[in-house]
């Protein structure tokens, strides 16, 4: 269910929203509730090998999916913040804010308490020095390093990044 389905009262004033294309309308007190998409912030890490780490998701929904390691924003961070913050609580790893590299944003959506949020997702990627040691915790069940001819899109726990393989394999041989 979409997010302009699943609410149906306005927070303000109580009286039940008008459902409109692209966002929900209170005719008594004139709230809009428009349908904007929720930022996160992600990193591919790569080897020397051309292999891209994934996560193996912890948790709902996808558990068992291959992840990039990333997440919500909180409050005002930025999302080379966002990235900075989710590595160190995935994999218990810092990386230097200079070593990241913008790769591109994607849209997709996410699926919490059975409403499917719209996001949009920016990534990076970063080089992984050979001695690092990576501690997979919070969503993170495991991790593993893959080619991205090797990686299904079944195997993905989000459409929108198949859409950022692409990318990555076209950009793979500047890095």
């Amino acid at each position: 269910m979409d997010i302009l389905r699943a609410y149906k009262y306005c927070p303000r004033c109580g009286n039940e929203f008008n459902k409109n294309d692209d966002n929900l309308s209170c005719k008594n007190c004139g709230l809009t509730f428009y349908n904007n998409a929720k930022p996160t912030a992600s990193i591919v890490l790569y080897n020397d090998r051309r292999e891209y780490l994934f996560g193996i998701r912890a948790i709902e929904p996808k558990k068992g999916y291959l992840d990039t390691i990333g997440g919500f924003l909180d409050g005002s961070e930025t999302f080379e913040e966002c990235a900075l913050r989710e590595t160190k609580e995935e994999l218990g790893l810092d990386i230097n804010l200079k070593d990241l590299k913008y790769l591109g944003s994607f849209a997709g959506t996410y699926l919490y308490q059975g409403i499917d949020y719209l996001t949009i997702n920016v990534v990076f990627t970063a080089k992984l020095l050979e001695d690092s040691q990576l501690k997979p915790s919070d969503d993170v069940l495991s991790y593993s390093f893959l080619k991205i001819q090797e990686i299904s899109t079944k195997k993905l726990a989000f459409a929108w990044i198949g859409d950022m393989l692409k990318v990555l394999s076209a950009k793979e041989k500047s890095f």
